[in-house]
């Protein structure tokens, strides 16, 4: 499994953050690999070309927890890919939060092969992808 964990500052109060952060919808438009969160025979995600393309996943059955003391949890899997996160937010200042993220991406079966050594490489990026998003989303407004 490819795993990395970084923490990261949001200029928002933490009980916005975790309203945001709380729906699957937004987690999964700050995940570079998400196109659309579905909830028909379900909760999914579905997968990005070209993530969905090279790991042969089109979808990935979610479970998804958000605890109210500020803790958000997923697991992701699919034919070949499966995913863990999760997000613990702290209260830093009056106005900021503090996000530490953990991100798991494990291949499945025989696309291990290929899957692990690129989300290995790509981990970190997604994770800094993510908190950008967050920003961009929450920091604007």
């Amino acid at each position: 499994m490819a795993k990395s964990k970084e923490s990261f500052m949001i200029n928002r109060p933490k009980d916005e953050v975790y309203r945001f952060l709380s729906d699957p919808a937004s987690v999964g438009d700050c995940l570079s690999f998400v196109e659309a969160t579905e909830e028909n025979e379900g909760l999914r995600w579905q997968v990005k070309s070209p993530m969905s393309t090279i790991t042969a996943t089109n979808s990935l059955a979610l479970e998804f927890r958000a605890a109210p003391e500020g803790e958000i949890e997923w697991h992701g899997q699919g034919s070949h890919l499966e995913t863990r996160g999760q997000i613990i937010l702290r209260e830093s200042a009056e106005q900021e939060t503090e996000a530490e993220f953990t991100l798991g991406m494990t291949g499945l079966g025989p696309m291990s092969i290929v899957i692990e050594p690129l989300a290995s490489v790509q981990i970190s990026n997604q994770i800094a992808y993510f908190a950008a998003c967050l920003r961009g989303k929450l920091e604007t407004n």
